[in-house]
């Protein structure tokens, strides 16, 4: 989707619902998302009414990458991030500039997100398990990275050291494809879309999903620290808009357990974000993140993520998790 029809879509959803709040003094907000479905509820959020309501214009900014997203939102260029965890924001973070207000999306069972997938030759050699990884070359896009984490979680439940896995940065998912389907590395973790490619395509087979195996804080929604602090009826507004589209989300493709399922809004839904993604709705439908109705945080595994990169070494200075999370804003998971 080129930045014009960005910028249409955000104009046409946003002024869609915009009357109840034409009296009140408009607020512009510029919010950074990745193009997954982690970013729905955003979308929703706009696309319903609810940013509008809370008097608030909003421009959604698509970025390629969690890193430069964070960058972005230290630099003041955007007042709000919602994307994936990982080391560059945690360095960020280090730095006392960032403040985490509320989930975005979550490794969980029964939602395919982050793949594990080998290569045909690696299969045919006996790699049919998350426990083979040990002794294998895994493909992720950088270090300190999601996927990289991934590599971790799983060493950890099976209990071997992250030593004993050959971990190679590839850089973007498309080179992870060529190398997995060529039989350069064993195995990759990659998001659903390439994973599902490549086990469809017979270009590797798909192990498994690693919600299934150890579930996690995969994203957050954040803002400065400057804005946290000095601007609190900002983000508030920014906080219930969102998690009244957190609820949309939900409504529309998980039931009332926590399990995938759709529900009555759900094509009316996908409509909405195959637009904003620029993504085929079947598509979306077989890759839905679970998401928190109240947006509430694993504050547990964001600690255990600190943890895990600062033993990596990737992670300069120390992160308070505890000033990380802003409790005036965000709800905890129990």
């Amino acid at each position: 989707m080129t930045t014009m029809h960005r910028r249409a879509f955000i104009a046409a959803a946003g002024a869609a619902l915009a009357t109840p709040a034409r009296a009140q003094t408009r607020t512009r907000m510029r919010i950074g998302v990745l193009p997954t479905m982690g970013a729905g509820p955003m979308y929703l959020a706009l696309a319903n009414g609810h940013f509008s309501s809370e008097g608030l214009d909003v421009e959604i900014l698509k970025f390629d990458n969690a890193q430069t997203l964070a960058v972005s939102l230290a630099a003041g260029d955007i007042d709000f991030g919602a994307t994936s965890l990982a080391v560059g924001f945690y360095n960020l973070a280090a730095q006392g500039v960032m403040r985490i207000i509320a989930a975005q999306a979550r490794d969980n069972p029964g939602f395919p997100n982050n793949g594990f997938v080998a290569s045909n030759e690696a299969w045919e050699k006996g790699l049919r398990t998350f426990a083979d990884m040990k002794g294998h070359s895994v493909g992720v896009s950088t270090l300190g990275s999601a996927p990289h984490y991934c590599v971790g979680l799983i060493a950890a439940k099976y209990g071997f050291p992250m030593s004993s896995v050959d971990v190679q940065t590839l850089k973007t998912n498309p080179n992870i494809v060529v190398a997995i389907a060529a039989n350069r590395v064993d195995a990759v973790i990659t998001p659903n879309t390439f994973a599902l490619s490549l086990d469809r395509n017979k270009q590797g087979k798909l192990i498994g999903w690693i919600g299934d195996e150890a579930p996690w804080q995969l994203g957050a929604a954040y803002t400065t620290t400057k804005t946290a602090d000095a601007r609190p009826d900002f983000v508030e507004k920014f906080t219930r808009a969102y998690k009244r589209g957190m609820v949309d989300y939900a409504d529309a493709f998980i039931g009332a357990n926590g399990e995938r399922r759709d529900g009555p809004t759900a094509d009316a839904t996908l409509a909405v974000l195959a637009q904003a993604l620029d993504q085929p709705a079947e598509l979306l439908r077989a890759g839905v993140a679970w998401v928190d109705r109240e947006a509430r945080l694993d504050a547990a595994d964001i600690r255990r993520q600190i943890v895990w990169y600062k033993a990596q070494g990737l992670i300069e200075g120390n992160v308070d998790a505890a000033a990380l999370i802003d409790e005036r804003y965000a709800k905890l998971l129990p």
